[in-house]
């Protein structure tokens, strides 16, 4: 999930980044409760419109990849653009280490291993629940197993867009290299803001380029990404899912640029954002028919629809300021906290909505669903703060500091970090 982590809080810290996180991780639960809680794996209303409208929850991973793109790229584009020869690359690799590993260990050894709740394929290629062997759990450990199709979706299946990240993860220093290496050419600032966009247009290329492989060169229906073959493994890839990060980190160049007070933003330039949004958003969602994260481009459209909201909410306006009610409700203590833990609660809901549903202590139907989500709320819950009390936070106390002593208030690079 996987834009999926989070960080302790900052002194430099974004307001309303845990509360988008918190909303990222409840849609991804409550659209998983929805499609696996049944006993008997009858899904109600899957054949329907209440179906397709509950899948468009899954609209949170989505979210989630604009949030590591807008949080990840933002430090390194304003080191970029403000010409601060400060590239932290080697402390933000182990920083990044230190936030995914630990936790996804912790919990992957015991869902794989003592709950025996993750997935495993069959010798024909099906998927069921069950223990991993010890060859598929490296596999899945080290996130390579969805590069394979007969071991593809093995372990925690969510963790599919966690192994998509690590490439992003992978990628993007790559990426800053590259752009800081052609932007020491140019002494205007506007040449290098331009450099920025580089980085982020790539990615939009290579996303489109996999949605459109997965969708012509090996077509398939549009909620067929999950079976053991190419299109799914492509379908499942940072090939196919990178033009999703592409318009957090074009946000993140914008909000340098407002920071700097380079650009000024009208008072009625957020409507018209939020507008402008819902307008690409919705009739995405509408003809999307339960192919999220698949190769239509639908995703893209709301993966852009997602990020102008974004912007809406975190760039500072002419005066700096930032809409206090959007922020003040994504500040709610209760958002915070789920924020926080939002890691854990990504990895741990589906393995456990499995075993609770394997144990027939889930209910059926449309009657049951409100039940069901309250159950796995509170097991949920208990576990990812168990998680991230003793497992998380320790880790994330031995991340090391970014800060670079020659901008002023020797600012976080990476504070605010994904």
């Amino acid at each position: 999930m996987g834009g999926i982590v989070t960080e302790p809080r900052h002194r430099t810290h974004l307001q309303g980044i845990e509360g988008m996180r918190a909303i990222a991780a409840s849609t991804i639960v409550l659209v998983h409760v929805w499609a696996f809680s049944s006993p008997s794996g009858a899904v109600p209303g899957a054949d329907d419109w209440r179906g397709d409208a509950l899948s468009t929850l899954s609209v949170g991973v989505t979210l989630f990849f604009t949030l590591s793109g807008f949080l990840l790229y933002r430090p390194f584009a304003a080191s970029i653009a403000r010409a601060v020869p400060h590239m932290p690359i080697r402390t933000y690799l182990a920083n990044r280490f230190l936030r995914i590993a630990p936790a996804y260990w912790a919990i992957l050894l015991a869902t794989a291993v003592v709950l025996g709740s993750v997935y495993v394929r069959t010798s024909a290629g099906a998927l069921e629940i069950g223990r991993l062997d010890p060859t598929s759990l490296l596999q899945a450990g080290l996130l390579v197993a969805n590069y394979r199709p007969s071991e593809i979706l093995i372990g925690i299946g969510p963790a599919w867009s966690l192994a998509v990240e690590v490439v992003f993860y992978l990628a993007l220093p790559v990426l800053v290299l590259a752009a800081a290496a052609i932007a020491r050419r140019f002494d205007l600032r506007r040449d290098r803001i331009l450099v920025l966009l580089g980085p982020p247009l790539l990615l939009l290329a290579l996303g489109l380029s996999g949605k459109a492989v997965a969708g012509i060169a090996l077509p398939a229906d549009p909620t067929a990404g999950y079976n053991a073959n190419w299109h799914s493994v492509i379908e499942r890839s940072f090939w196919a899912q990178a033009d999703l990060f592409s318009f957090g980190m074009a946000t993140a160049v914008l909000y340098v640029e407002a920071e700097d007070r380079r650009v000024s933003m009208s008072s009625s330039w957020r409507w018209i954002a939020v507008g402008l949004a819902l307008l690409i958003f919705l009739p995405c969602a509408w003809t999307m028919n339960q192919g999220e994260q698949s190769y239509l481009l639908q995703n893209t459209g709301q993966a852009l629809a997602i990020a102008l909201i974004f912007a809406a909410i975190v760039l500072p306006d002419r005066h700096g300021g930032r809409p206090v009610r959007a922020t003040g409700i994504l500040e709610t203590p209760y958002l915070v906290a789920v924020g926080i833990a939002s890691y854990s609660v990504f990895l741990w809901h589906v393995p456990v909505i499995d075993w609770l549903a394997a144990h027939n202590l889930m209910l059926e139907g449309w009657a049951g669903l409100l039940v069901n989500v309250a159950i796995v709320a509170l097991v949920v819950g208990a576990l990812s703060a168990l998680t991230y009390r003793f497992v998380e936070r320790p880790a994330l106390r031995r991340k090391r500091s970014t800060q670079d002593p020659h901008t002023a208030g020797g600012r976080s690079l990476l504070a605010d970090g994904d």
